[in-house]
């Protein structure tokens, strides 16, 4: 991707399996008081790296994800932390830069001595196979390819894979009075957009919605470049758009099939449409759906109101705790505290990715749909909430928190 704001459409994590071998300094593997032996690992301590964007054109868009990941270690060790060791995290930039991301993996793991490595940034696939070879646990957020490759990899979903797709789509279509789709790509969206392009014509189709002869149409930045898509749809007989673009681009599009008066029944996204768009566009808005594999903000829930107190205890500095990066590595973080839970004890590196892939039910305590680590490693997700634009454009409203299809 070659823009910030397509960059921002994937947000990806590295993750290792194997043993450290002589990648770390002499004082990276600490032997405790208890006898654990274990780079990273005190009697009283575990210490994380972190790897994000803190500077350049998404740092502020990945600044909240800081904020989750303090709420949730906070609130992990003001609980006594985990088997009676507190966690620790040292952090560095990479600017969203594969290169950077590298070295600054070499850094944590080699001058640092980290445990593991939590990652939310779209660059890891810099410091995928390094981390991979050095055997360090990482866990994030999965839109690259790295992560349905490594096995060491950790992610509570998958948006780009290699494994397949699901008819979850097509069945949420269907319902909602989808029958002839088209699905629409930014040009700028890189191979990874055009590989999940091509499992949505195999979600869709497998639900019986028709696809015309064309079957992704790309979309170039422009006025000029909707209006002809959407006189396209109207000729075509489409009633159902399926974007794989960021959702100010969407909303352009949207826009224009609105002027020419596509009998659009179903818009479907996976990005959050944004307050600001709400602001920009209004009712024009109304109508479009997004899915997401985590619980709407907008459902009453014991498990959100958990993650805002932890946010407002741990984490002030975020005024919103609504917002998606910092809920996500608010989870990521999750899975690093329930991966010291299953690494028992006496933690390794081995034993907390063994302990981790072990787990089939893994939830976040109610903040995701449930996660099979093992199963689902590289798949994609049969179960996603789906919310829309209110008719009003004045909000979102939840549609289905938990709807569900099956794997092809």
């Amino acid at each position: 991707m070659n823009s910030a704001r397509s960059v921002l459409c994937a947000v990806a994590a590295a993750l290792s399996v194997a043993s450290l071998v002589g990648c770390a300094g002499d004082d990276a593997t600490t032997n405790t008081a208890d006898g654990c032996v274990a780079p990273g690992v005190t009697a009283d301590e575990v210490k994380v790296g972190m790897l994000y964007p803190d500077s350049g054109g998404l740092a502020s868009s990945f600044s909240a994800a800081r904020a989750g990941i303090d709420a949730r270690f906070g609130l992990a060790n003001a609980s006594g932390g985990v088997h009676g060791r507190q966690i620790s995290y040292v952090w560095r930039d990479d600017q969203a830069n594969p290169s950077t991301n590298l070295t600054m993996s070499r850094q944590l793991v080699e001058r640092e001595g980290v445990f593991a490595v939590l990652e939310t940034s779209t660059a890891t696939s810099g410091g995928a196979p390094y981390l991979a070879e050095a055997g360090v646990p990482v866990v994030g957020l999965a839109v690259e390819e790295a992560w349905s490759r490594y096995r060491n990899m950790f992610s509570f979903s998958y948006l780009f894979t290699d494994g397949g797709s699901v008819d979850t789509f097509g069945r949420f279509v269907r319902e909602h009075g989808g029958t002839r789709a088209v699905i629409v790509r930014d040009y700028a969206g890189g191979s990874t957009s055009v590989q999940f392009a091509d499992q949505l014509i195999v979600s869709l189709r497998a639900a019986g919605v028709e696809i015309p002869a064309e079957q992704v149409t790309e979309y170039q930045p422009g006025r000029a470049s909707a209006s002809r898509i959407a006189e396209w749809m109207l000729n075509n007989g489409v009633d159902t758009l399926v974007a794989a673009m960021d959702t100010e681009t969407l909303a352009q599009l949207v826009d224009a099939a609105g002027e020419a008066e596509v009998p659009l029944k179903v818009i479907l996204t996976g990005r959050e449409v944004s307050a600001e768009l709400l602001e920009t566009y209004g009712a024009r808005l109304g109508g479009v759906t997004s899915y997401a594999n985590y619980l709407p903000f907008q459902v009453s829930s014991p498990a959100l109101g958990a993650y805002r107190a932890a946010v407002a205890r741990y984490a002030p500095q975020l005024v919103d705790p609504d917002q998606t990066l910092a809920l996500t590595a608010y989870v990521v973080a999750d899975m690093l505290v329930r991966g010291l839970e299953e690494a028992g004890e006496c933690p390794s590196r081995q034993s907390f990715m063994d302990g981790l892939r072990a787990v089939e039910d893994y939830d976040a305590g109610g903040l995701i749909t449930r996660t099979d680590f093992g199963e689902d490693f590289g798949r994609l997700r049969e179960c996603y909430a789906f919310v829309r634009v209110n008719a009003e454009g004045t909000g979102i409203e939840v549609v289905d928190p938990d709807f569900c299809g099956s794997r092809l």
